[in-house]
């Protein structure tokens, strides 16, 4: 599961601040004033792959809650919200072959999008629930923002998935007196004091294909995605290095010191580091080819030779050993045990 950040030390992207000035315009919020409350300018939002601080945003999300004349400002800027200015994130999403896949990258890759939270999925009876846990829950700002989000990964995913129908969606706040807009937003049974933020999907939305699903431009941007997951400041190095090794991996058997050179220290300072959180270069390549493989066993839409090579080994039979090693199976009963499983 992942992990909460420090709400002084986290940071967002631009390109979500970006997203959100642009929606406040929409609605009649001058952008020049919304700026200076947050104390952002425009040199520091020029770059969509710039991180601004946490705390800047939570102040310009305060600030639309102050300015904005609605009753519920969060839900106006979703529905205000365009794709296309989500950056990355938002094209990952757009070109994946399913709605699973497009949830796994979602909760893979939050961290690109921002740290204001924490987004996880989680599997209960029929139902998916993709679930949202902010930093500092109990300010107004941090309200706006999470229905703001709620809303707006709703406009990302209904023109991709025709058949999109939520459950219910939970929100962990009390009932509003006027329940119009959120009736009028998420057109479903609403949950309110409940303990997470959630939309409640039909698990068999998982296998859906999506409109616009592109296995190809879908590798190419997971690649770019785990280059700048790599570039963030990370609670533990490990995680970096395993970031840095799923987007080097597809190119062949990474090169160690060229990846400790990335880092910005010596292969012999890498060691070192890793040794004291308990972990090993070595171990954590073996590690993310497992983890790696088995996802893509399991979701069924590569042959095994060409999961050998995204893996960065220059043989398959290498490969099948390996994975024979992990789990006592070969990737074809791997595979098959999966489905069964998943029937």
């Amino acid at each position: 599961m992942p992990t909460a950040h420090n709400p002084v030390h986290a940071s967002v992207s631009a390109s979500l601040a970006q997203a959100v000035l642009q929606a406040a315009a929409r609605l009649g919020l001058p952008r020049e004033t919304l700026l200076q409350a947050c104390g952002l300018d425009e040199g520091a939002l020029r770059d969509p792959d710039a991180r601004i601080p946490f705390v800047a945003q939570q102040r310009l999300w305060a600030s639309v809650a102050e300015l904005l004349p609605l009753a519920e400002p969060g839900l106006a800027i979703g529905a205000a919200f365009s794709a296309g200015q989500f950056s990355v994130l938002g094209y990952l999403l757009q070109s994946s072959p399913t709605f699973g896949a497009a949830l796994q990258a979602a909760v893979r890759y939050q961290r690109l999008a921002g740290e204001g939270g924490t987004l996880r999925l989680e599997h209960q009876g029929d139902e998916l629930r993709l679930i949202y846990r902010p930093l500092e829950p109990d300010s107004l700002a941090t309200r706006t923002r999470v229905l703001a989000l709620m809303q707006g990964w709703l406009q990302l995913i209904r023109p991709l998935l025709q058949q999109l129908q939520l459950r219910r969606v939970e929100l962990a706040q009390p009932a509003p007196a006027d329940l119009a807009p959120f009736d009028e937003a998420f057109a479903c049974p609403l949950q309110f004091a409940a303990p997470d933020y959630a939309l409640v999907l039909p698990a068999s939305l998982e296998q859906a294909p999506l409109t616009q699903g592109n296995v190809g431009l879908q590798q190419v941007l997971l690649q770019h995605a785990e280059n700048l997951l790599a570039r963030l400041p990370s609670e533990s190095l490990s995680a970096r290095v395993v970031a840095l090794l799923s987007a080097q991996l597809a190119q062949g058997e990474p090169d160690r010191n060229a990846l400790a050179d990335h880092l910005g220290m010596s292969e012999r300072t890498l060691q070192r580091r890793l040794a004291e959180e308990g972990s090993s270069y070595q171990q954590l390549l073996t590690d993310t080819r497992r983890q790696l493989a088995e996802r893509h066993l399991a979701e069924g839409r590569l042959p095994a030779t060409e999961i050998a090579i995204l893996l960065g080994y220059s043989e398959p039979s290498v490969f099948f050993r390996a994975f024979r090693q992990w789990t006592g199976l070969t990737p074809g009963e791997y595979r098959s045990q999966h489905t069964s499983s998943g029937a």
